[in-house]
């Protein structure tokens, strides 16, 4: 027998804007399997994930579960690579799932383990990113890591993406060998890090006319 609750009276348009205010994990925490109504509205809605550096392993395990069939509903996707009882959490979601309609992405606190093949290729193909960051606090990426995502970004072809941030340590010096520098930015944070920082400053400023 089925049980009405006052949760039933509300408007799917109240259930939009309290979805709207929560990150996926809270979202499905709560809400999954409560009723057919309530699951209906959770495959329409975009997904927002925020994984802190304070989640565990069973956790992200729950969360992938979910996006086994919902993967396509991420819109934005905010990572800490090592949490409290597990590291390179970005390999384990990227290598399980292809979000396919990612437009803000954000990874942080960066596992010197974390293989990076995969997660390049899907971002490269992404065609909906608005911003993308890199925040590697503990210098743990490796250098060709570094190259490969610099390059990959700077060069992106989506012409939705406006925002760049990389907080690695690299010094840039191969930038003008790179064939085309996307046009279409608004903003932009390099983190410079070698002997002669001023000079190369000088000289990224010059491969983007500034």
């Amino acid at each position: 027998m089925s049980i009405h609750t006052h949760l039933e009276d509300l408007s799917n348009e109240i259930f939009f804007e309290i979805f709207e205010y929560l990150h996926a994990l809270d979202i499905l925490t709560s809400f999954t399997s409560l009723n057919q109504r309530i699951s209906s509205i959770l495959q329409s809605i975009p997904l927002r994930i925020i994984i802190l550096h304070n989640y565990c392993r069973r956790q992200i395990d729950f969360l992938s579960y979910y996006l086994t069939f919902h993967a396509h509903q991420v819109i934005s996707l905010e990572i800490h690579d090592i949490i409290l009882d597990y590291s390179s959490v970005i390999n384990l979601l990227f290598n399980r799932h292809n979000f396919i309609n990612l437009q803000s992405c954000i990874f942080a606190s960066i596992n010197s383990s974390t293989k990076f093949k995969n997660v390049f290729k899907q971002i490269q193909s992404l065609n909906r990113l608005v911003r993308f960051s890199l925040l590697d606090p503990y210098f743990n990426m490796n250098e060709k890591d570094k190259c490969d995502l610099t390059r990959m970004m700077l060069m992106h072809k989506s012409s939705s993406l406006r925002s760049i941030i990389l907080e690695h340590c690299y010094d840039y010096l191969d930038i003008s060998n790179y064939t085309s520098i996307s046009s279409n930015l608004t903003s932009l944070h390099l983190r410079l890090y070698c002997t002669s920082s001023t000079v190369v400053l000088y000289f990224v400023l010059s491969i983007f006319r500034l």
